[in-house]
């Protein structure tokens, strides 16, 4: 992560979750996370990144892949692409430190690791905008998952901590460099750590530091001759995070990180006095949920789904933020369907199941105020099915679903009132399969499913609200997502 000062917004890229690296592009502009781009550099984590002010551009260096393999590129981010600048310079290598060392107009990267070779870096490097040129390999120990910050006050980049092979390995030692060599100062201050962040703070000319693995929580400042601890509260304990400073908005943002098999996706800002979390955090982590856009009010809602459990909250995105809707409504479900009613202005939710494996036959209404249940008769209870609003007709239309024990391949349509099933010949039977209304043509269309847990299907039909006809060929495929 890192500050871009020309444009006043943060840059994110990357990192790791359950799954995998990521590869998007996102930037923070105080207020909200909005998502830039899904093309530029591999996905990766353990990269480093900082803003070069003379030049305007953020720079990226490094990384590992999810199969361990380190990277040794170096990308430019411009506010709008990701250009690739060098494949030459420092070897590859991961969870590395960079400063801008803006008196010099050059980048300063120390250290690193690489996987296969379990090499432990201690050289210094430094780009110019064109090319890196190695400064130096004496200094510090090789090490990796330490921190540098560039102190703009006293025209020195500083590092502190990090892990090396040899005992001790969680090393909390405070070094600087001019530009000509390294300089170790012997002080005390934070206990040894790793995976912690350093971040330059020009209000206050200090150096701010947040957290690491084996640390708690803390907040100390460097003010280029002692330590001191700041604060002891604020964002939990983690490793990982992401740091940087706003100088326009004077404030120290922090995203993420990493704690005991939790993946964080929290964002907090430091005043100089004491942290503050944003509203930015959104629904948990789920799966088997529904969502639709309520176009008369401008959000989107969500409702349910699945996480070590079923869940029966309600969330609504307005492009900014979510906001958690403090309502009582349908019971706590998964693979439920919903469709947003346009002539009516509500968002309609039918069936699902909960954790006990109890299938739903429910019919409910969310105004943007509160959940009214409708009618219990119609469609039996199902999970797994779709339903689609037919504007042209004004009818919400369902399709198919899993009626324990059978999958069904059945036809309704919701006016408002009342369900009326439509006695015709069309799709096989199915579930989870997906619709969607086509506006220009006036159908319902559908595509795939699966028949059973082996087999899924790829074929596509269209209903017109009198027949459903089929537009292409079935495939069958092995694989189901069915839970």
């Amino acid at each position: 992560m890192a500050y871009d000062a020309v444009r006043g917004v943060t840059v994110l890229f990357g990192g790791t979750r359950t799954g995998g690296s990521l590869s998007d592009t996102r930037e923070w502009d105080g207020t909200s996370w909005a998502l830039r781009a899904t093309t530029g550099p591999a996905a990766r984590a353990y990269h480093a990144m900082i803003f070069d002010a003379a030049r305007g551009v953020t720079v990226l260096f490094g990384g590992r892949a999810s199969n361990q393999t380190a990277f040794a590129d170096t990308w430019e981010w411009n506010g709008t692409t990701w250009t690739q600048r060098a494949t030459v310079g420092p070897p590859a290598r991961y969870a590395h430190a960079m400063a801008f060392d803006s008196a010099r107009g050059a980048i300063v990267l120390f250290g690193g690791h690489e996987h296969y070779s379990n090499s432990y870096f201690s050289d210094t490097w430094e780009w110019n905008g064109t090319t890196w040129t190695q400064r130096a390999t004496a200094g510090p120990a090789g090490r990796y998952s330490h921190d540098i910050a560039y102190d703009a006050a006293h025209g020195v980049s500083v590092l502190f901590g990090g892990y090396r092979a040899t005992t001790p390995s969680i090393l909390g030692d405070t070094w600087e460099w001019d530009g000509v060599s390294w300089t170790q100062r012997v002080v005390t201050g934070p206990s040894p750590r790793n995976g912690h962040k350093l971040a330059y703070d020009a209000a206050q000319g200090a150096i701010l530091l947040f957290g690491g693995y084996y640390a708690p929580g803390d907040t100390w400042k460097w003010d280029g001759a002692a330590w001191t601890l700041l604060a002891t509260t604020g964002p939990s304990p983690r490793l990982g995070s992401a740091l940087v400073h706003d100088g326009e908005r004077e404030r120290t943002l922090l995203f993420g990180g990493y704690h005991r098999g939790i993946e964080f996706g929290d964002t907090w800002e430091w005043d100089g006095t004491s942290w503050s979390p944003r509203s930015v955090n959104g629904p948990p982590g789920r799966d088997c949920h529904a969502m639709v856009y309520d176009a008369a009010r401008g959000v989107t809602v969500l409702f349910g789904g699945y996480n070590s459990g079923c869940l029966g909250d309600t969330w609504e995105w307005n492009g900014a933020e979510w906001t958690h809707r403090d309502v009582v409504g349908p019971s706590a479900r998964q693979l439920h369907a919903m469709a947003y009613d346009a002539r009516r202005g509500v968002t309609v939710l039918f069936g699902g199941v909960d954790s006990g494996n109890c299938s739903f036959w429910d019919t409910w209404e969310w105004d943007g105020t509160g959940w009214t249940q409708r009618v219990v008769t119609g469609p039996s209870a199902r999970w797994g099915h779709a339903m689609v609003f037919d504007v042209a007709r004004g009818v919400t239309v369902l399709f198919g679903g899993l009626s324990s024990p059978y999958i069904v391949g059945d036809t309704w349509e919701w006016d408002g009132n009342e369900w009326t099933q439509r006695t015709v010949a069309g799709p096989s039977p199915r579930c989870n399969h997906a619709m969607a209304y086509d506006g220009s043509r006036q159908v319902a269309v559908l595509f795939g499913g699966a028949i059973n847990s082996i087999n899924n299907l790829g074929d596509t039909w269209e209903w017109n609200g009198t027949a459903w006809q089929q537009r292409a060929a079935a495939e069958r495929r092995r694989d189901t997502c069915t839970r």
